[in-house]
């Protein structure tokens, strides 16, 4: 067990993206993340979205605009390795958000971007609820890494990701957020698991 992680690097939905490094070819947890842009997806992306879902006491969906998203992480734990995706309500109005985020490695932090192996697959670790946010409140998910060494060549060709391409449950408006990982390129593969959305405690 590695001690974690602690640094929160706050990852504005809006804005330049920041250079990042590639990561070790260990594929260590070492850090989190930079800036992000938006882009709108398309027709190709591969990355499952949640539907909306119903409206408690009226309020809307979370728009991707309305809020803003950090990464926190991570924890070495059993092979993995363990991040936070946090969704705060940076608007003036209360939202809602259920559901799991669509989470892929990509090679740019814009529309132009491939994607890299599988997106994150979905893990029933904790209960489909809606979340209210409130002005200022935040909700998180637990994004996951299966270390690539588990992983042998052939079955695995090891590449470096540098940017998540991350869609808020129900919206198809993508963030970009940066990361220092590894996945297996196989869509056969899948080497990330992303957890709903639940309260941050």
């Amino acid at each position: 067990m590695h001690a974690s992680i602690s640094r929160f690097t706050p990852v504005l939905l809006a804005g330049l993206a920041v250079l990042a490094t590639a990561c070790s070819a260990t594929g260590s947890a070492s850090g989190t993340v930079t800036a992000t842009v938006t882009a709108t997806a398309t027709a190709t992306d591969t990355v499952t979205v949640s539907p909306a879902p119903a409206k408690p006491n009226g309020a809307p969906l979370c728009a991707t605009t309305q809020l803003v998203l950090r990464i926190g992480g991570g924890l070495v734990s059993g092979g993995e390795d363990i991040y936070y995706i946090y969704f705060k309500n940076t608007g003036t109005t209360a939202c809602v958000l259920r559901g799991y985020p669509g989470v892929s490695a990509v090679t740019r932090p814009d529309g132009s971007a491939s994607q890299i192996g599988s997106d994150a697959k979905r893990t029933p670790t904790s209960p489909v609820t809606t979340q209210l946010l409130k002005p200022g409140r935040t909700v998180q998910a637990t994004l996951q890494f299966a270390r690539t060494g588990n992983f042998v060549l052939p079955q695995c060709h090891h590449v470096n990701v540098v940017f998540l391409k991350i869609f808020p449950p129900g919206d198809t408006t993508a963030a970009y957020a940066g990361v220092f990982e590894q996945v297996c390129a196989e869509t056969t593969l899948p080497t990330m698991t992303i957890a709903t959305v639940v309260p941050d405690p």
